[in-house]
């Protein structure tokens, strides 16, 4: 059965998900050893209910039209009950900045352990890209990630003005994930060393930079 589109996440439509996002966020740590944000204590357990509050801190930024985050269900008829299970997500990040107001984060890119191969990193982020077209970029803004390219003064008027959608996304080297995004025309622009302690070896491992410039 196809998948159904992916969907727009809103607060108050969605906030009962919050749960599901911590736990496949904190599945995903423990899995494949995804870096992101945290770590599993000495017993390589994930403390879920601050993940939670990490996520409803998420949900308020999108509340507040800073934040956009892209989230795919299976179909209702194939799991128990007719109910839709979550899949995976994705999020735009989209601080304000009145400096950088074309530029934007994708952060978070994950899908459940039990629904990897069937083309869901895919589907959200082709459903990411065409939201951040809708927002014309005017709400599209500079993130911590973006930071390298803070100083770029070498676009002419036109295409500073023109609605441009710079993006950078980070993921840690060897994970995978770096095959991905070439995949998805994303340009790599370096890496970063000992960028991040890995949730299960402890060790300092490089962080890898990518960029996508959506003007086509």
């Amino acid at each position: 059965m196809p998948l159904p589109s992916p969907i727009l996440y809103h607060p108050s439509l969605h906030s009962l998900l919050l749960p599901h996002l911590a736990q496949m966020h904190a599945d995903c740590v423990l899995h494949d050893g995804t870096v992101t944000a945290f770590l599993p204590n000495q017993q390589g357990e994930m403390d879920v209910p601050k993940i939670l509050d990490h996520w409803a801190g998420l949900s308020e930024e999108v509340e507040r039209g800073v934040r956009v985050t892209v989230l795919q269900f299976t179909p209702a008829a194939e799991t128990e009950g007719s109910e839709s299970e979550l899949m995976g997500f994705v999020s735009l990040s989209m601080p304000v900045s009145e400096s950088g107001p074309f530029r934007a984060g994708v952060e978070k890119l994950l899908v459940s352990p039990q629904h990897r191969r069937k083309g869901v990193a895919r589907r959200v982020m082709g459903k990411l890209e065409e939201v951040a077209r809708e927002k014309g970029r005017v709400l599209l803004v500079r993130s911590h990630s973006l930071s390298l390219y803070a100083g770029q003064s070498t676009r002419n008027q036109a295409d500073r003005e023109a609605f441009v959608i710079l993006q950078m996304l980070e993921t840690i080297k060897g994970s995978g994930a770096e095959h991905l995004y070439p995949k998805l025309g994303y340009k790599e622009v370096g890496v970063i060393p000992r960028h991040s302690i890995h949730p299960h070896t402890r060790e300092l491992v490089d962080e890898m930079l990518f960029y996508k410039d959506l003007r086509g």
